[in-house]
């Protein structure tokens, strides 16, 4: 789908919602005007279900929010973890190498 025909897409869903929202409109007003308490009865009912579904929107939002930030979370512990070992390891090459394989790797650890 190229950019145009989206933008079209859009417009025309904008304008298919206004339409319809002001066909909503006149015929709520014509049913107040008829029968004025009976136009009103399931509203609460409406009401109701349309909170408990943006309640279930809410929730679902933290909860991902919340599982994105704990797997953020793991990654950085694993990722410390291994700098943590690749500087014990260090240990294991000869002693003339590793001064300035420790200075090398403390200014890596320093710019992540």
């Amino acid at each position: 789908m190229n950019y145009e025909s989206a933008g079209l897409w859009t417009v025309g869903l904008f304008l298919g919602m206004l339409i319809f929202l002001e066909i909503g409109r006149r015929i709520g007003l014509r049913r107040t005007a008829h029968d004025s308490e009976g136009a009103r009865a399931g509203v609460n009912t409406i009401e109701a279900a349309i909170l408990a579904l943006l309640g279930l929107l809410l929730a679902f939002t933290f909860s991902g929010a919340s599982s994105r930030f704990d797997a953020r979370r793991h990654l950085i512990i694993e990722e410390t973890n291994a700098i943590g070992t690749a500087y014990l390891r260090l240990d294991m090459l000869p002693a003339a190498a590793q001064p300035a394989l420790r200075e090398t790797s403390a200014a890596t650890s320093t710019r992540v």
